[in-house]
């Protein structure tokens, strides 16, 4: 006797979490096999909302989870996942939720301090790179004292009040 089979069904509840050039993804394989095991699934991504496909080249798994590397921070992401068998291939999934993988941001630079009567300016331009995100906030801190000042990441400058005239201080400025 002879058991027809058929391509196997859509895998569903696919969700994706973006890490730094990279995002995780999870599934739920799906519920009809086609009467012949699951052989592999695909994962596929696009970088303009579907417009276009490309395979992520990960081997043969049966694993209902992968993580898609090498992925440009900054840059938002969809992905798909379809399933393959001894038959065919089947329907690809729903499109996951958009997610775009980021990293911290570098440095900033030029940073240069003015001293005031017990205050310093101090000012600096903007990281080379973002990570793929935008800046939120920069810290500001102070040495020797550890006083530290917040502003938000659109502002290039923070100004110091309450230092000690005569004391040399150095300011170190950091990017979130």
């Amino acid at each position: 006797t002879a058991t027809p089979a058929s391509v196997p069904g859509q895998p569903t509840s696919l969700s994706a979490t973006a890490g730094a050039a990279q995002v995780s993804l999870s599934w739920t394989a799906p519920t009809s096999t086609g009467c012949s095991p699951i052989t592999d699934y695909i994962v596929g991504y696009s970088a303009n909302s579907g417009s276009s496909w490309s395979t992520f080249s990960d081997g043969t798994s049966t694993s209902t989870s992968a993580t898609v590397t090498s992925l440009t921070n900054g840059t938002a992401y969809t992905f798909i996942v379809t399933t393959t068998n001894t038959v065919g291939t089947g329907a690809s999934s729903s499109a996951s939720n958009a997610v775009t993988p980021a990293t911290v941001p570098g440095a900033p630079i030029n940073v240069t301090a003015t001293a005031g009567n017990t205050q310093g300016a101090v000012n600096w331009t903007a990281p080379l790179s973002t990570g793929g995100s935008s800046i939120t906030s920069y810290n500001v801190t102070a040495s020797p004292g550890g006083q530290t000042v917040t502003v938000d990441g659109s502002t290039l400058t923070a100004t110091f009040t309450g230092l000690t005239n005569g004391t040399s201080y150095a300011f170190i400025v950091v990017a979130t």
